[in-house]
């Protein structure tokens, strides 16, 4: 019976964090307001900010390893500082690219009268799942720093990596129909 009672209580949180987000999703004005400015946020997040060298450098065990076995004996502090203020900056970069994606798509998408509901509620679902894994990989950054938390940084980096996808396929359709319709 107790196992129930915690599905319920966390499908209804799970509901609440759903309706948070669609409210203000709806009230927020879109960050992007042409293609263009769209095109160039993705193409940060995909050579920027998500390319795999990048992420296994910032969330290397071996960089914390190396500042841990040094003889002086404030580098492992200042490195694990350092290290997590750079980890911090790159998931709030992360996440504001994603989002400006987000926002651009939900503003086009309103326009759209070919809308599959099924694919959209799919890709709010995807989005609730990043913004979760970033705010919980924040909070793991700040308690027990960014080397240990490798696992849960590669799956926020496949959801925006996928969250790209969608949009770079998005941005593709709707230069094509800007193409066609000059």
């Amino acid at each position: 019976m107790s196992g129930a009672i915690s599905f319920l209580v966390l499908g209804s949180l799970l509901l609440v964090v759903l309706f948070l987000f669609l409210r203000h999703s709806s009230t927020t004005p879109a960050k992007i307001k042409r293609p263009s400015e769209a095109h160039e946020a993705l193409s940060v997040l995909q050579s920027e900010l998500l390319p795999d060298w990048f992420v296994d450098r910032l969330f290397s065990e071996e960089d914390w390893n190396f500042a841990r076995n040094q003889d002086a004996p404030e580098v492992p502090a200042l490195f694990d500082r350092e290290r997590k203020t750079v980890a911090l900056s790159w998931l709030k970069e992360t996440r504001r690219h994603v989002s400006q994606l987000m926002d651009f798509h939900v503003r086009l998408a309103r326009q759209r009268p070919d809308l599959k509901p099924s694919v959209e509620a799919k890709l709010t679902l995807e989005y609730l799942q990043f913004r979760l894994a970033c705010s919980l990989l924040a909070g793991m950054i700040r308690t027990i720093g960014p080397c240990q938390v490798r696992s849960l940084a590669g799956y926020a980096v496949n959801l925006a990596t996928h969250l790209g996808a969608v949009s770079e396929k998005v941005l593709t359709s709707l230069d094509d129909a800007i193409a066609v319709a000059e």
